[in-house]
């Protein structure tokens, strides 16, 4: 099964390991895990750690990605807002996942979202596309995501086409770092404006977009990319990697 990547942006330079830490409350699949990252001579997993020990135990320095394995039941939303808060990049992998779970999923910061039958060369792509400052979703998932109608009537497409020019020159060029997969702080700089700026522009493309989260504006965006070579918002000529 093949990885699809939801964001495109800069990538990672291809020699350069990235440094991962391993989270799971189940030993046996932990270390199972652990073993499949450390088999990549792109990756470097600096440690394993339970996911019930208390964030402040976990060895965070100097990470790049943390893989969190959620299990059935758990709630580890509270543990994801934590570690992007700290501006670490999380890859959550979990079963029975709905379109609500990858709402909270996102909404809380999450980078990344894998099935957990996912395949090991699958679970190594999402951690290096994570790494390089792509959100991923399994493929299984972000069918599942994308079947909500972002927009009020007509197709996803055509609606994109229609409402992603009416968004200001400004909304247009957050829209387009937020495609590349920038953060908040990393746009305001870009920019040269104040964070708090940039979140009220999100606001509001959101709104006239009529999407629910950034991810969702994004994936228009997307659409309406592999419509057109290029379009008003100057898309790139390859919006999407297998």
């Amino acid at each position: 099964m093949s990885l699809e990547r939801d964001l495109f942006g800069a990538g990672r330079p291809a020699d350069e390991k990235v440094r991962v830490l391993v989270a799971d409350g189940d030993p046996a699949s932990r270390h199972v895990l652990t073993r499949v990252l450390r088999r990549s001579a792109h990756l470097d997993v600096a440690a394993d750690v339970s996911s019930q020990q208390p964030l402040n135990q976990w060895p965070l320095g100097g990470s790049d990605v943390v893989v969190l394995v959620s299990g059935p039941h758990e709630s580890t939303m509270g543990r994801v807002r934590l570690l992007a808060s700290r501006e670490v990049r999380v890859l959550l992998i979990g079963a029975d996942w709905n379109k609500y779970r990858l709402d909270a999923a996102f909404a809380a910061g999450a980078t990344g979202c894998l099935a957990k039958d996912l395949g090991p060369a699958g679970v190594v792509a999402a951690v290096r596309a994570v790494a390089s400052g792509h959100t991923v979703l399994s493929p299984e998932l972000r069918a599942l995501y994308v079947q909500r109608p972002p927009v009020p009537s007509g197709s996803q497409a055509d609606g994109a086409e229609e409402l992603l020019p009416t968004l200001t020159s400004r909304e247009q060029e957050v829209l387009r770092n937020l495609a590349e997969g920038m953060s908040t702080a990393e746009t305001a700089a870009r920019l040269r404006v104040s964070p708090a700026t940039v979140k009220s522009h999100v606001s509001h493309l959101l709104t006239k977009l009529g999407a629910r989260n950034r991810l969702e504006a994004v994936l228009l965006f997307q659409r309406s990319c592999e419509r057109a070579a290029e379009t008003v918002l100057g898309c790139p000529r390859s919006a999407m990697a297998g």
